[in-house]
C-alpha cells in the first residue's frame, strides 16, 4: 500500500526494522526513492506515531510500528504460495551456507554465487514483490566489491537483509 512519499509502506516499515534506525538517505538507497519521498515517509510514520526520533539523525520503530509491521507481514504471507515457497528456501539455503563461509578475499567466489543465486532471487521476488529491489542492491554492491569496498560493510549487509525477508517470508 503506498504511504506518503509513494513509498510502500510494509517496505518502509520493515526497512526501518532491519535497519534499526534509519535515515532519509539510507533509506532512499534501501528503497530506490528519492531523498525527498523517503524523508516524506519517514516524518509520516513519525507523525502516526508508528517510529520516533532515534537520536542518530534517524528514526526507529515504536511499539506501535512494529504491531503494524508484524500485521502488514501476516497479510503478506497469507498471499504467499506456501509450498511453492518452501521449494525455492530450500535452493537458497544451500547458497546462504556457501556464502557464510566466504571471505574479504573471496571476489571470485562471490561473483559466481551471486550468479548462481539470480535465478533463486528471481523467484523470491515473484512470490514477494517487494523483494525484487534486494536484486538491484545486491548488484550495486556487488560492484562496489569488485571496486574496492569491504565486503562485509556493503555485500554482506544486503545479503543478509535479504536472508531475513526469505526466512521472515517462508514463517507460516
Amino acid at each position: 500500500m503506498a504511504f506518503a512519499g509513494n513509498v510502500d509502506e510494509l517496505a518502509l516499515l520493515q526497512s526501518v526494522r532491519l535497519k534499526g534506525s534509519v535515515s532519509a538517505p539510507v533509506l532512499a538507497v534501501q528503497l530506490g526513492v528519492t531523498e525527498s519521498s523517503a524523508q516524506a515517509a519517514l516524518d509520516a510514520l513519525v507523525a502516526a506515531g508508528r517510529a520516533s526520533d532515534s537520536g542518530d539523525a534517524g528514526v526507529s520503530l515504536t511499539d506501535a510500528g512494529v504491531s503494524e509491521l508484524e500485521d502488514q507481514l501476516d497479510a503478506e504471507r497469507v498471499s504467499i504460495d506456501e509450498d511453492l515457497f518452501a521449494e525455492v528456501v530450500e535452493r537458497f539455503e544451500p547458497l546462504d551456507e556457501e556464502f557464510a563461509e566466504l571471505t574479504e578475499d573471496d571476489v571470485d567466489s562471490l561473483v559466481d554465487l551471486d550468479r548462481r543465486a539470480s535465478d533463486v532471487f528471481d523467484d523470491v521476488s515473484a512470490y514477494v514483490p517487494r523483494l525484487a529491489r534486494y536484486q538491484e542492491l545486491l548488484a550495486d554492491s556487488l560492484d562496489r566489491v569488485k571496486s574496492g569496498d569491504s565486503f562485509s560493510d556493503t555485500y554482506a549487509v544486503v545479503w543478509s537483509e535479504l536472508r531475513r525477508e526469505i526466512l521472515s517470508a517462508s514463517a507460516q
